[in-house]
């Protein structure tokens, strides 16, 4: 049976105390014949103007794009209106979790419903929309799998059962028209509202659509629900004001994950590379150490919005500078090719002019710049985060002599081997000092050496260790791989235990990542 109930309890517990008056027997004076608000259009910007659904009540003007509208498919301005929540009676009803209610017998999600922590949805007032920010729950809804042939989809039969449990948890319809689906298909819309919430809104473009407000003392819930012939899209709201999870932190890369979230793949950090950011009007090549990685809801149904909100409360702890905020030009965005965007694919994918940016600049305390690229689709996120510094060589080839004096003198000889990042894969461009140890082993047949791996103290201590293993381990290879005795060598990693300098400068970071040499008895 695929039937599932919009709370873990049936109607009667959901609804039991409610003494809501019925919906029909509530005058609304700031309401039309149809329960619609009259308001006004604010200076608010659009995020704004969600944060703060119902502060202001009016009248509805708007006619071009702006904070105060959004263009629909077709390039009209729809506008964003405010609603008068004092306007609707408080209920006393008692409700449960979200969603609240049960389907009608025989009905129920035709998929898995859609539950986002922290999201926003543009319900339908009057000719505009409304901005109403938190908890939200969206499905499409049909007849039951398991009623066969027995039962037709009736939107008559399901509009009265839920209109019916609305009045008595003391909801009033504050809507009742066209969904307008246009609206949520615009260019400003499309990707979070008409991807995020299509289970409730991709229908008909006129089909009939409610809005219904239920007002207690500690939240409102809103309730959108649109009908066709066979089927009906529902999404409910259970508005509350935006607690920020994510913390800007004192480590690279800075950014954290809002609650819920997580970094999907292994992030991939750099320690010195390039990578451009998108200015407004042109490219801003930033050098230096750099990190991207996703922002992944496992279990749970992503939110753009959420992250949205959470990545601006973390750029406003920190006093962060918006630097662009759209969508990056096509033309431009490909002037950089796969081997570019290839390393940052998990944070910013490759088809930069495809999805939502945001570029922020942050000026640190201490002097550091760092750069921020957030994707923003509506079913996943990501960010590259670089931090500018100069480029520092850390490579120095030491010829087979300089290693056997140091050997005879020290015992050990650090050896500067340089490995992709955060891999034990040696790079071509240090090949020239693995032939110089190859001409030292092959020099003196009875020389044996324990080849020792380090690390800065950067990644935590079991991957750091690991790593020097593995490093340690890739130089053993390559020279045995040139005819050296596996008896004579031997493999270790210390990881960051043994720091020669200090890791809270670049230089310090640099000489920790190496390679010795040590002398076998």
């Amino acid at each position: 049976m695929r039937k599932e109930t919009l709370v873990a309890c049936a109607l009667a517990m959901a609804l039991s105390g409610c003494g809501g008056p019925p919906a029909s027997d509530v005058a609304d004076p700031a309401a039309d014949a149809n329960g619609v608000v009259a308001a006004s259009a604010t200076e608010e910007t659009e995020a704004e103007a969600g944060a703060n659904a119902g502060d202001t009540a009016g009248d509805v003007e708007a006619t071009t794009a702006s904070a105060n509208s959004v263009l629909d498919r077709d390039g009209n301005p729809v506008p964003l209106v405010a609603f008068d929540i004092d306007s609707v009676p408080v209920s006393s009803a008692a409700l449960g979790e979200l969603p609240f209610f049960s389907m009608p017998a025989g009905y129920g999600p035709q998929n898995r419903p859609h539950v986002r922590a922290y999201a926003r949805f543009p319900f339908r007032i009057g000719e505009g929309l409304h901005w109403v920010e938190g908890a939200s729950w969206n499905a499409r809804i049909t007849v039951d799998d398991d009623q066969g042939r027995d039962k037709e989809f009736s939107a008559r039969e399901l509009r009265r059962n839920l209109e019916s449990v609305l009045a008595q948890a003391g909801a009033q319809p504050v809507f009742e028209g066209p969904l307008n689906r246009n609206a949520y298909y615009g260019a400003a819309l499309e990707q979070e509202i008409g991807g995020g919430f299509i289970e409730g809104v991709n229908m008909d473009h006129d089909a009939p659509t409610s809005v219904h407000v239920i007002r207690q003392a500690d939240r409102n819930i809103w309730v959108q629900l649109t009908t066709t012939s066979n089927e009906a899209g529902l999404v409910i709201v259970e508005e509350r004001p935006f607690v920020a999870t994510a913390r800007w932190t004192d480590e690279f890369p800075y950014l954290s994950t809002p609650a819920g979230y997580d970094e999907g793949n292994r992030p991939k950090q750099r320690d010195f590379d390039m990578y451009p950011f998108w200015t407004g009007s042109d490219f801003e090549e930033v050098e230096g150490r750099t990190w991207a990685g996703q922002v992944s809801s496992r279990g749970r149904t992503h939110s753009m919005h959420e992250v949205r909100r959470n990545l601006e409360a973390m750029m406003a702890e920190v006093g962060g500078t918006l630097v662009f905020e759209g969508r990056i030009p096509k033309e431009p965005s490909e002037r950089y090719d796969f081997d570019l965007k290839s390393p940052y694919s998990d944070g910013t994918g490759f088809s930069w002019h495809d999805y939502d940016s945001r570029v922020y600049r942050v000026d640190l305390p201490t002097g550091r710049q760092v750069w921020v690229h957030a994707r923003l689709e509506y079913n996943s996120a990501g960010w590259v985060v670089v931090e500018r510094e100069g480029f520092v060589q850390t490579a120095a080839m030491l010829p087979a002599d300089a290693l056997k004096r140091q050997l005879d003198a020290d015992g050990r000889v650090a050896i500067q081997v340089n490995f992709a990042t955060d891999e034990a894969d040696i790079l071509p461009e240090s090949q020239p000092q693995i032939d110089q140890v190859l001409a030292l082993l092959q020099a003196d047949p009875a020389l044996a050496l324990s080849v020792e791996g380090h690390t800065d103290d950067t990644g935590t201590v079991q991957r750091n260790r690991s790593l020097s293993e593995a490093r340690a381990a890739a130089v053993v290879a390559a020279l045995t791989g040139r005819g050296i005795e596996a008896s004579r060598l031997s493999a270790a990693g210390f990881g960051q235990d043994r720091p020669v300098a200090d890791n809270a400068t670049d230089e310090g970071k640099a000489k920790n990542r190496r390679v010795e040499l040590v002398r076998k008895p």
